[in-house]
């Protein structure tokens, strides 16, 4: 998947607040995780809590070169990685290594991060904010949302055949068919708001209707449409 899709599903919210997450990337906003954190602070009555300070705590700077080192990013040295953050902070050098970036302006402007290291972070907020972030540890939504694109990539080759026998290929209407028969609805962007149960019957349907026309089930574009739509 080339393009890097914003996405704000119901599965990524905390507190009322819908996490953004980059779908190429997977970055995930740290902006609204502040957001979030200050919602449940006047709910809750905790203590103010700032994301800076938690990335300037010295033992979170070396459990974020773990993070990363672990994961075979940086080969850095744990000492040299030490000097540079207790030199330019460690914000800086996130950002030189791009695991760590701000763009917009005034209003719009956001802050995004690498996934472990929000989750780090969330992590630190508060035990409330540790426990829901864990559950989201074991799902499946950026790699749902990774094979409903790859599987209906697979459905329009499927569709190559039809062409063969010159039939022309409607390819809005075969989106707006999925759409309607997973979301009820066609809109732009409706993928980007599902949940991790709708993007696994979407890839399972497009996977399903590729597998058909490829066994010669399916033979013409309209018996497709209606099949999905059945």
């Amino acid at each position: 998947m080339k393009s890097n899709v914003i996405m704000m599903s119901p599965d990524r919210e905390l507190f009322g607040i819908k996490i953004r997450q980059e779908t190429k990337t997977g970055f995930l906003n740290l902006s609204d995780l502040q957001e979030a954190y200050t919602v449940a602070r006047v709910l809750n009555g905790w203590k103010d809590k700032r994301i800076d300070d938690i990335l300037s705590s010295k033992a979170n700077t070396e459990r974020i070169y773990y993070i990363l080192k672990e994961r075979d990013l940086i080969n850095t040295e744990f000492s040299v990685f030490i000097q540079s953050c207790e030199k330019n902070g460690l914000v800086k050098y996130l950002k030189e290594v791009g695991f760590y970036k701000t763009n917009g302006a005034r209003s719009n402007k956001a802050t995004w991060c690498d996934p472990y290291i929000w989750v780090l972070i969330a992590m630190e907020l508060s035990p409330l904010l540790y426990a829901r972030v864990v559950l989201w540890l074991g799902d499946k939504l950026i790699l749902n949302r990774i094979e409903a694109g790859n599987f209906y990539k697979s459905l329009s080759r499927a569709l190559g055949v039809f062409k063969e026998n010159r039939e022309s290929i409607d390819y809005v209407k075969l989106a707006k068919a999925l759409n309607y028969k997973i979301f009820g609805k066609h809109e732009t962007g409706i993928r980007n708001l599902a949940t991790k149960e709708q993007l696994q019957r979407l890839y399972e349907l497009e996977s399903n209707i590729a597998f058909a026309i490829e066994m010669g089930f399916l033979t013409t574009f309209e018996q497709t449409i209606q099949t999905i739509l059945r």
